[in-house]
């Protein structure tokens, strides 16, 4: 009986669409039809790829643009004339620009920040888009200008690195994360040839002493990035031909073993956000809030504010994947240069006295919906803040800014707006004595110091631009580039409202003056 074709083993062309239809199984067939016709001698001979060589023979110019505002996007092919988006990072806006067809453009702060081999990953990534996608684009112009103009430039995007499009939508946009899918899959499978990928590396294993000194060595000749190689000796199936080396588990299991979407303390998420520049990125442009341990895209479907906190809906309960940012956790793993393997990810050493573990961020984790965000802060954030927080904040600039009105006026309408009438609470929420209390009810706390009012703000739940307004009226300045105005405010900017006792662990982690009582006005 003959056997069924699987869709992992088809490899066709949609004779409607133009576009290639490649199963799993088919991918390397592929990548040997690709190098028989631009570089043959790299099927046969282990060498480092020489793409720009190959650009040349396509006729393609690179050029280099900001693509994206949190270095999610690595680059984009122009298989057309057309404008894309390019961001502007002193204006912290996007823009559109006029590129023609057979240009390829390479963000440069994301080539810079994750290495060569991933600029070089992107760069076949573009050259197979146009290898096996511009009749596909070309037809598509032709028949349905509207729907090519949506789909049109395919970003190559970190966050879709592992994203698998569902198999049975014949939708149009499915249609191209499938091309999308395709060209992931098939840069590492061009970059590294089965056959002379299985050649260096039996060349390599009788000389080296370690899957570290391996992986190394084959990261080194096809100057592609360490985690590739991983993948691709499991793929080409060599994984038992170097289980025998002592770190075998060390360095290969991270590949499977994982924990996703991981709850964090504020201080795991303030050291986060400031150990890379592009979990910082994502942060800072204001799409995602810190809320019950999570980065959450401030959305009101996902946020609500109560009682003047945050706290996440129960739809946000139900589709975690869908609005949080993905920290994973892994095995701690201990050897020589394990830094280099991390270079352009969140990283946060963890030890709880039985187990050692890392939590890392990357935008490769991430699904499509948190991809690039386009909106601003404000726009999002007026969403999840409920009315009467708006005009709290209307009301505290129009007090902040009227002569008539003291310091202690506006600490007492907020004080008010949160029902802290007796001094024992106002203590336990700032951590102040409760002689502070008495003293602003009697208008006489006008020249609290920084540390007092930070206390206050803090203890009050008040977010960063309520607080730079309660500092205008006061006689103290925040200062953001200097200590410890710089923390405070980059622990508001980063895990937002939390008590003041978790925002004193944070201080106290960082060796810092806390919050409290033993301060004085």
């Amino acid at each position: 009986m003959r056997k069924k074709i699987s869709y992992s083993d088809v490899y066709d062309i949609n004779s409607k669409t133009g576009a290639l239809i490649l199963g799993s199984n088919r991918l390397d067939d592929y990548a040997t039809k690709f190098l028989s016709k631009y570089c043959s001698e790299a099927l046969l001979n282990p060498m480092p790829l020489p793409v720009d060589d190959i650009l040349t023979k396509m006729n393609l110019v690179v050029k280099e643009e900001r693509l994206s505002s949190n270095l999610d996007v690595f680059g984009c092919c122009l298989f057309l004339n057309a404008e894309v988006k390019i961001y502007d990072a002193e204006k912290k806006e996007y823009f559109e620009k006029y590129f023609k067809a057979g240009t390829i453009l390479i963000d440069p702060l994301s080539a810079s920040l994750y290495g060569e081999g991933a600029k070089r990953n992107t760069l076949v990534h573009e050259i197979v888009h146009w290898e096996k996608d511009k009749t596909y684009f070309e037809i598509l112009k032709i028949k349905n200008k509207r729907a090519s103009e949506k789909l049109y430039p395919i970003m190559c995007r970190q966050s879709e690195v592992l994203y698998q499009p569902p198999e049975g939508s014949k939708t149009k946009e499915n249609e191209v994360r499938w091309l999308e899918w395709q060209a992931h899959k098939l840069a590492p499978r061009i970059l590294m040839p089965k056959i002379s990928f299985i050649k260096k590396m039996q060349e390599l294993i009788k000389s080296v002493d370690s899957c570290r000194k391996l992986v190394s060595g084959l990261s080194d000749f096809f100057i592609v990035s360490k985690q590739s190689v991983k993948y691709r000796i499991d793929e080409v199936g060599q994984m038992d031909s170097i289980k025998e080396f002592h770190d075998f588990e060390d360095e290969f299991k991270s590949l499977n073993s994982f924990r996703d979407y991981v709850k964090l303390s504020p201080y795991d998420a303030f050291m986060m956000v400031n150990s890379s520049e592009v979990l910082k990125e994502w942060i800072s442009t204001g799409r995602y809030i810190f809320v019950e341990g999570y980065f959450v895209l401030a959305k009101e479907e996902y946020v609500n504010f109560v009682d003047g906190s945050f706290i996440l809906s129960e739809k946000a309960k139900r589709n975690i994947k869908k609005c949080v940012v993905n920290i994973r956790e892994e095995q701690r793993r201990n050897y020589s240069n394990v830094e280099k393997d991390y270079i352009g990810y969140a990283v946060l050493l963890k030890n709880d006295g039985i187990d050692a573990k890392i939590l890392t961020f990357h935008p490769e984790y991430q699904i499509n919906e948190l991809r690039d965000p386009s909106a601003s802060y404000d726009a999002l954030i007026s969403q999840v803040f409920n009315s009467d927080d708006i005009e709290e904040e209307k009301q505290l600039h129009k007090m902040v800014h009227d002569m008539d009105c003291t310091l202690c006026d506006c600490i007492k309408m907020l004080m008010k707006n949160r029902k802290i009438m007796y001094p024992e609470k106002f203590e336990n929420l700032t951590l102040l004595h409760k002689n502070v209390h008495g003293k602003i009810k009697n208008n006489k706390a006008n020249n609290l110091g920084k540390e007092s009012l930070m206390a206050i703000c803090v203890g009050l739940k008040l977010s960063i631009k309520k607080t730079e307004l309660l500092f205008q009226k006061s006689n103290n300045k925040l200062n953001r580039y200097t200590e410890p105005d710089f923390t405070y405010i980059r622990i508001l900017e980063t895990v937002g409202v939390i008590p003041i006792e978790q925002f004193n662990t944070i201080l106290e982690k960082k060796n810092m003056k806390t919050l409290g009582s033993d301060m004085r006005i």
